[in-house]
């Protein structure tokens, strides 16, 4: 059964169980590619017909890239990136460095205690956003919040100051995002090789030198899929900035995410936003790649 059999003209063909040997992969993959075709692909392919046509009347006639030119000249646009960079940035650089040094705590043999911390670890990542951020306005509210009452400071609103805004909300994200930095970093020092440590400890390395030349080279394809991750969860943030801030004081905290859903759902310019949301994949995708390569030419060159 399934070997190759002779036709009259003698060109050799399979029978017909080889050939559902060779789809029965395919079969497997289905419920998965279904899937995802019917919750990434088609939406993605749904919001790029939405940007090229005008919503705004009946008949959603096309007017191609206009929604993609009007970005050029939106004033609210440019304030939006750079607040969104500057949160990306701070939040990436803090719960990595955070992430990175509770793994290396949790990863020492001598910690007492450590199955316990690295259960509890995970929880701040596991909560829902939108928990996080409504418990956070409250407990950071100018008169009944607890913050001020611990720190000494009645009266100061955390969350509606242009001063302490953003820098308030990239600690709150740190505060969910480190678990998971922890989590990955953890996973990859606990499957280092242990000869190399060995053999450096045997020609005299201090720990400063094992840590910089053993655990960070090895470490690094870890670290590249946890900052590609990471990049994706922060710029397509929204839960958290939407039940804190709500994009205030005068939109100094407003995000791409948070802009994005203020064009479509607040202004009903649908069209534009979806012009809005594919340029945010299309950032997203090219940073991510980016990052990938970052880390690809870094291994090469060493």
């Amino acid at each position: 059964m399934g070997e190759p059999v002779k036709t009259r003209q003698g060109a050799e063909v399979r029978s017909r169980p080889g050939r559902l040997r060779r789809l029965e992969p395919w079969f497997y993959l289905a419920p998965a590619l279904i899937w995802f075709a019917a919750l990434a692909i088609y939406p993605i392919i749904y919001t790029v017909n939405v940007s090229l046509r005008d919503w705004s009347d009946a008949a959603h006639p096309l007017v191609g890239l206009s929604h993609y030119a009007q970005m050029l000249g939106d004033s609210g646009l440019i304030a939006t990136v750079r607040a969104t960079a500057l949160y990306s940035v701070g939040t990436l650089l803090l719960s990595f460095v955070l992430g990175f040094a509770i793994a290396l705590i949790l990863a020492s043999d001598d910690l007492y205690g450590k199955a316990l911390f690295r259960g509890v670890l995970i929880l701040p990542y596991v909560i829902s956003p939108v928990v996080v951020g409504i418990d956070f306005r409250l407990m950071l509210h100018p008169t009944l919040g607890i913050f001020n009452y611990v720190l000494g400071t009645p009266g100061r609103d955390w969350l509606g100051s242009p001063q302490w805004a953003m820098p308030t909300l990239i600690l709150i994200t740190s505060w969910e995002l480190t678990p998971f930095f922890a989590i990955i970093l953890l996973a990859g020092l606990l499957g280092l090789p242990r000869d190399p440590y060995d053999a450096a400890r045997i020609d005299g390395a201090d720990g400063i030198q094992l840590f910089r030349y053993l655990t960070l080279p090895l470490l690094r394809p870890v670290s590249q899929v946890a900052l590609v991750i990471g990049v994706v969860d922060v710029i397509k943030a929204f839960a958290v900035v939407y039940t804190t801030t709500q994009g205030g004081p005068a939109n100094l905290t407003q995000i791409i995410g948070l802009y994005v859903y203020h064009v479509g759902f607040e202004y009903y310019d649908l069209g534009y936003a979806a012009a809005l949301a594919v340029v945010l994949l299309l950032v997203i995708a090219v940073i991510a790649f980016l990052t990938m390569r970052a880390f690809s030419e870094q291994r090469v060159v060493e």
